[in-house]
């Protein structure tokens, strides 16, 4: 029993000597701690770099150097893939140091964090929603910054993915005949996401709603709305051909 607890006691020692909060203390300034971090980052060191940030960061915390420490420990995070602790320390930078030049770039890498988590369409979206509540922020708070264009796209590209989720949920109420409820999902995609490139799908689908229900003036107005928007050519010659029989089921009615 002796032996037991003497084991457990080195162990409990052992474990609260490697969770120490802070890293050991630096011989060197806060300038050449930065340029020794910043060397093993440059060369693609990220995890022994990680260890010389956090070093600056906690023996030098009023340096002139924290801020762009801060940044450089979370693109060490980032860059192993670590998303979650890359998000934490971009966020304690913007949080901590809001005016510095850092600040932006941070802002637009959080967005980036969540976009990478992103799962598959068919899963949930939540990451995706998370990225475009950030990039609109960064877009919104940072419109000088070089970034900008990159986030654009990446806000555009999260927007289509969400779209193309929408409209798997609306073919999938097409195909359970639930055609009410298909309408109303593939109009709430065409308000939210318009400019994406399934729109023009979504409203097709619901021309084929309409069409189901033989509801012909409105299936007529929808396939007609395809051929005006930014419709693949396969998709506008489907369109049309299903315009050239709505028409003859008009005019048969009106006989």
């Amino acid at each position: 029993m002796r032996f037991v607890t003497i084991l457990m006691s080195l162990g409990l020692l052992a474990f609260l000597s490697g969770c120490g909060s802070a890293p050991p203390k630096t011989t060197m300034d806060a300038e050449d701690q930065f340029l020794l971090a910043k060397e093993r980052y440059d060369h693609g060191k990220h995890l022994d770099a990680q260890i010389e940030f956090q070093k600056l960061i906690w023996n030098f915390p009023g340096s002139d150097y924290v801020d762009e420490a801060h940044y450089y420990l979370a693109e060490c995070f980032f860059c192993q893939e670590d998303y979650l602790a890359a998000t934490h320390e971009y966020q304690r930078l913007i949080t901590s140091f809001s005016q510095s030049p850092f600040a932006g770039p941070a802002q637009y890498k959080i967005a980036l964090c969540y976009y990478e988590q992103s799962l598959p369409v068919y899963l949930d979206q939540d990451f995706t929603n998370k990225a475009i509540r950030e990039l609109r922020i960064f877009l919104e708070d940072y419109p000088n910054s070089n970034y900008v264009p990159e986030a654009q796209k990446l806000l555009l590209t999260s927007r289509t993915k969400l779209a193309h989720k929408d409209l798997l949920n609306g073919k999938l109420y097409y195909k359970m005949h639930e055609y009410v409820s298909a309408i109303i999902y593939l109009e709430e995609l065409l308000g939210n996401y318009h400019d994406t490139k399934w729109a023009a799908d979504a409203q097709y689908v619901i021309g084929e709603c309409y069409r189901s229900q033989q509801k012909w003036g409105p299936a007529l107005s929808a396939f007609q709305s395809v051929l005006q928007m930014d419709a693949p050519e396969k998709l506008a010659r489907r369109a049309q051909k299903r315009i050239d029989r709505v028409e003859k089921k008009l005019k048969a009615t009106s006989e």
